[in-house]
């Protein structure tokens, strides 16, 4: 995307309020990160940021005006003196559904694909594109105090 608008989203994620779980994938991983829900299953979780997310899909995610945004949300995980993979995983196990991950800064983290093994580096204003049923990990990072992903999942 145009990068004056990806600077933009990064400005607007420095004054976001962020939550915590002690788990990333399940209950009880071990795996802590921050998130902000944007929006769950046709209804908008936080009316005060959504606004400035909500192009990012309807403008540059190809086919969204044929699909349904399910899910929006950032996750940020903390840097530790390892990288870490999570659990592979898919983001919605009871709908067909494809994922968008914007990466939102550079980082050592990555995505990884548990089917061949392609990893795809955090680059910041990068995206990955890819079918809901392909099982997918994250990474924590060493190189910057959080992983900061913008993750969309929608219905086709």
């Amino acid at each position: 995307m145009p990068q004056d608008y990806f600077t933009n989203l990064q400005l607007m994620i420095s004054d976001l309020p962020w939550f915590y779980h002690d788990w990333s994938v399940r209950q009880g991983d071990g795996d802590p990160q921050f998130y902000h829900l944007f929006h769950f299953d046709g209804q908008v979780r936080s009316p005060d940021y959504f606004k400035y997310v909500e192009e990012v899909f309807t403008r540059y995610v190809a086919g969204a005006q044929e699909a349904t945004l399910y899910r929006m949300k950032l996750n940020a995980t903390p840097k530790s003196d390892t990288i870490k993979e999570k659990q592979f995983h898919v983001d919605v196990e009871d709908r067909e559904h494809r994922v968008c991950i914007l990466y939102m800064n550079t980082c050592d983290g990555y995505t990884v694909f548990e089917e061949d093994g392609e990893r795809v580096e955090s680059v910041a204003n990068r995206a990955v594109f890819f079918p809901g049923h392909l099982r997918h990990a994250g990474t924590n990072c060493t190189d910057q105090g959080l992983r900061l992903v913008l993750n969309m999942d929608y219905l086709k």
